[in-house]
Parts: structure tokens; C-alpha cells; sequence
């Protein structure tokens, strides 16, 4: 039997003590980007053997060992690409940079690239200043957004290959984005009687950036790394972010907290009328039976729990969790969905409580809600699923999946003190805008909640014509769990490089309808459609 060819691209990391350091941590961040032929390794374990047949090597913050460093040029002078984020002032010498000894803590990076915005993205951790030639990909200015005297982000040329350098370790600073800053876990920094994910954020989120999906677009940048340095031989496929060939989608979700049938119909009836679908997430006490449950299961209408996880939450949260998952088996005769929401979004400690979710068969976490006064919008700076991960880089079996908007945390009226306070006719404006900003270039998704006793009361006049004005738009209006089912399959399809010149479009097959393959342009099928990506022009190809 011969032995499977090595994944096109080798990520490293050092084993050193540095906050989600591991290179599962990086893997994670190329497959959300479609970019599945990853292999993740310790640094210490590369040699020469290891290295064979890669296209691509990305390396992580580290100084290596010298003989590791010659491995990785020879890669390079041979027509490899090399990513080296962060690297060690010996490691960058070798590059030929000159490390100045300095840096910024929380700074920011301005791409000079096509599809990021004027203002740039933040980072959350530190970057280093080095001096060096080559074309400066990004510039790297202040938390205010004032130049400095460095690069953020260099392409070198060396041999027949290219090196691209950031300044930045930018898979911790990705998740910092998304999950707050971990010196805060178990904190009440908002105030509230619970404590809510949102805790983790105070004093995270710049306002420059509420309003753009930043962690999503530091994988993007990743993405476009990856092409920049590219061995000239061939190019690499990738799968699209959403099914169909739309450019983006709004994820619908609702919290049952104790409604009547009555409210429930209104809600329901109002999807199917707008071609949308949603995941009702359910307390023990609802008004669902079985029966119903049934019934809307067959017209594409998802279920799950809604967890009362009240003080002490994180001493009895497993129990409760366990509890509340059998409860539901016994009632409905079948397991919960995909995801769940904690009732009032409980939370504690930092990302413990996806473990526990993992436990229980969950694969999805819907509690992140953007929420006044820690952030607002994109809050935790993404709209696309992401696994969780540890501190020490553990990726954890369970998706993070913002929320962006509620019908407590849009609209006035109800007396909120986290509302956004806006009329209906802003909250659409609103929420349009953003679909609208993600369809033009930020690939990014809106993922919103509409509880049936607020749509009936007063939240009908955001969400009906949200959901008329998608449907008129063309974006899909889905339910968190079917677009679980899409992502989990997506996340199998594995891209192999693309000779150039070959002329033979080899892709595999995919069970789930609408998975959509981008091919670098001058691979792609004749007369396949085009689409322009971060500057890029890429053929779109159905895997049917």
C-alpha cells in the first residue's frame, strides 16, 4: 500500500510557554479560511524528512535551533514558501532583518492589500520592530492608529522561494480578539448579575473596529499570506465560506425563556413566510411537545436547550448542563441540536465551559453576544465558527459562534441598560448594513436572536423585514445548526496543489449540496465563473 502524500503545508510551533502556542492553534485558523491540507508539528521535531514534499512551512513565534533554521531556507531556496510569524531576533537575522530590541503592546496593522479596512486591524498582544528590505505587505502603527518606525508585515524574496514575515504572533492575537482577555476570567466587569462572556471584554474592543469582523479578516490576511508566498509551480484551492455562491448569510437563532404557543406560532409562521429558518433553544419547562417538535423538525426548523445556569454557575454547571440534555432526551426521544445558548447567556472562567458543552455532544456555542458595555456588534471580532482553544493552544471540540444581535440588546424601549437603544428602522438599517459590508468584501456572517414572547411583543417590525430584505437580497436566512452541518463538512474537504499547466482539475467529491471550491484563476476550469477575492481572481467550482 502506498503511503498518503504529506499535507502541502507543514505548520510549526515551539513548545515554549506562550499563550496558544500550540500548532493546532494555527491549523485552525487556515481551516477556517477553506485551507484543510495542514499537517501541525512541533518545531523541535522538524528535519529534513519532514519538511519533504511541502509547499508551504508556517512557523510560529520561536528562535530555533540553527540546523532547524538552515532546513527552512534550503526549503525556501528550493521554491518553497515560508510564513514566519514573530520570529526570534537570531531566526530574523538569519531572514535578513535587523531586530531593533523593541516593540508595541496592542498595536495595529494596516494591510496593503485589497478587501481590509482604511483603519486597519488591532492586535492584541506585542509586536516587534525589525528594519529589513523587502515589500511591506502591512504597515504596524499605535493603538491610535499613528505610524510607527516598523513594518508589520514583509515579503522577502530568497533563492526560488518567498518568505512572508509578520511582526505579530497572529493566531494569539486572533483568538484574544474573539475571546477576551483571559486576566479577566471570572470577573464581573460589566456589572451584571451573571457573569456572561462579555465580562471578558472590558476595555478590548477599540472603537474603530465594533462595526468590522476583525478577527475573521486577520484569517483572511492569513489566507492571502498564504498565496503571496506560494511555490510559482502551482497554486492551491480553497473552499468557499458559503453554500451556493452567496457572500454571506445571517444565522437565526431564538430563546424560548418560557413563551406560549401563541408566541411561538407568530414567530414561526413569520419564518416561513420569509424563506428563513432558525434553532429554537429550549427551557424544560416548554410549551414544545413532542409532537410539534416533530412537526417543524420536518419543515427545517431546528432544537436544542437553553441551560438556567444561576450563581454558583461554574460549581454545578456540568450538573445542570448533564440534566437539563437528559431531559430533553426523555421528552422529545431524541438527543438536543447541535449548539446550544445558556439562559441569560451565563458564563464563568474563560473557556472551561466548552469542555463541559463537548461532553455533552455539543459541537457548537452560541453564548458569545455582542453586549453594551464591554463591546458592541463585533464584539468578539468575527462572525464565522471557530473552535475554542485553550490557553495552552488545546483546540477544544466546540465552536465558538458569536452573536451579533438580539431583540434586548437593539432595541429601545424595554429598558435594557446593554440596548443599543435603536428604533426598528435603525436596527434594520443596521443589521442590512453589516449583511451588506460582509457581502462586498469582509466574508464574514451575522448570527442573530429573536425570542418568541419579544417578536410577538415587540421585536416583529426589526426582524420581518431583516428577513424580507435578505430574501430579496439573496442571503440565505439559516438555522444555526444547518449551518453547523455545513461548516462540519466543509472542514472535511481537503485541497490538494495545483500544477501549473497540468490542465487536470482533480477535486473531490462533497456529500453536503453547495460546497463551492476556489481555484487561483489560472487553474480553474475553462468557462468556470469568476470571482475576485482579496484582489485576486479566483474560478468557482461546485463540488456538487
Amino acid at each position: 500500500m502506498n503511503n498518503p502524500s504529506p499535507a502541502s503545508i507543514l505548520v510549526l510551533a515551539d513548545s515554549a510557554d506562550r499563550f496558544f502556542g500550540a500548532p493546532e492553534v494555527l491549523a485552525e485558523l487556515l481551516a477556517l479560511e477553506g485551507i484543510n491540507d495542514v499537517e501541525p508539528a512541533p518545531l523541535e521535531s522538524c528535519d529534513e524528512q519532514l519538511l519533504q514534499g511541502r509547499s508551504l512551512v508556517v512557523v510560529g513565534p520561536a528562535d530555533p535551533r540553527p540546523r532547524t533554521v538552515e532546513l527552512l531556507l534550503a526549503h525556501v531556496e528550493a521554491g518553497g514558501g515560508l510564513i514566519c510569524l514573530a520570529p526570534g531576533e537570531a531566526f530574523a537575522a538569519q531572514l535578513g532583518l535587523k531586530p531593533l530590541m523593541k516593540g508595541l503592546r496592542h498595536p495595529r496593522v494596516l494591510p496593503v492589500l485589497e478587501g481590509f479596512p482604511a483603519a486597519g486591524l488591532p492586535v492584541r498582544g506585542w509586536a516587534q520592530y525589525y528594519q529589513g528590505e523587502g515589500q511591506v505587505l502591512a504597515a504596524l502603527l499605535d493603538r491610535e492608529g499613528k505610524p510607527t518606525e516598523a513594518p508589520a508585515l514583509l515579503l522577502l524574496e530568497k533563492g526560488r522561494g518567498k518568505i512572508a514575515v509578520a511582526a505579530w504572533d497572529l493566531g494569539a492575537s486572533t483568538y484574544l480578539l474573539r475571546q477576551g482577555d483571559p486576566l479577566l476570567a471570572g470577573s464581573r466587569s460589566s456589572g451584571f448579575a451573571r457573569m456572561r462572556p462579555s465580562d471578558l471584554f472590558e476595555g478590548w474592543q477599540d472603537p474603530v473596529d465594533e462595526g468590522q469582523p476583525v478577527a475573521d479578516l486577520h484569517c483572511h490576511l492569513l489566507r492571502e499570506l498564504v498565496h503571496q508566498v506560494w511555490p510559482a509551480d502551482s497554486v492551491l484551492p480553497w473552499v468557499w465560506y458559503f453554500p451556493s455562491g452567496v457572500r454571506t448569510m445571517m444565522l437565526f437563532s431564538s430563546d424560548d425563556d418560557w413563551s406560549t404557543r401563541e408566541q411561538f406560532e407568530r414567530l414561526i409562521t413569520s419564518c416561513v413566510q420569509h424563506e428563513a429558518r432558525l434553532t429554537f433553544y429550549l427551557v424544560e419547562k416548554s410549551v414544545v411537545d413532542r409532537a410539534w417538535m416533530e412537526e417543524l423538525l420536518g419543515q427545517g426548523f431546528d432544537f436544542s436547550i437553553h441551560p438556567d445556569l444561576p450563581p454558583p454557575t461554574w460549581a454545578l454547571w456540568e450538573e445542570r448542563l448533564a440534566g437539563h440534555a437528559r431531559q430533553f432526551r426523555e421528552r422529545y426521544g431524541r438527543a438536543p441540536g447541535l449548539s446550544v445558548r445558556n439562559h441569560a447567556i451565563a458564563w464563568w472562567g474563560y473557556v472551561q465551559g466548552a469542555r463541559l458543552e463537548a461532553a455533552q455532544g455539543f459541537v457548537c456555542d452560541t453564548n458569545c453576544f455582542s453586549l453594551l458595555p464591554q463591546g458592541r456588534h463585533y464584539m468578539a471580532g468575527a462572525g464565522l465558527p471557530l473552535h475554542f482553544a485553550d490557553l495552552s493552544g488545546q483546540v477544544l471540540p466546540v465552536l465558538q459562534l458569536p452573536t451579533q444581535f438580539s431583540d434586548e440588546t437593539t432595541l429601545g424601549g424595554q429598558g435594557f441598560p446593554f440596548s443599543l437603544n435603536l428604533t426598528p428602522d435603525q436596527g434594520i438599517e443596521l443589521v442590512m448594513g453589516f449583511l451588506r459590508q460582509n457581502a462586498a468584501g469582509a466574508h464574514s456572517l451575522v448570527c442573530a436572536n429573536a425570542h418568541p414572547v419579544s417578536f410577538a411583543t415587540y421585536s416583529a417590525p426589526l426582524w420581518e423585514p431583516v428577513m424580507e430584505e435578505a430574501r430579496k437580497a439573496g442571503i440565505p436566512v439559516w438555522s444555526v445548526d444547518q449551518f453547523c452541518r455545513f461548516w462540519q463538512a466543509r472542514r472535511q474537504v481537503r485541497l490538494r496543489p495545483i500544477p501549473k499547466g497540468d490542465g487536470q482539475l482533480k477535486l473531490p467529491s462533497a456529500d453536503f449540496p453547495g460546497l463551492e471550491v476556489m481555484v487561483p484563476a489560472e487553474a480553474a476550469p475553462v468557462g468556470a465563473p469568476q470571482r475576485r477575492v482579496g484582489g485576486r481572481s479566483f474560478g468557482v467550482v461546485d463540488l456538487g
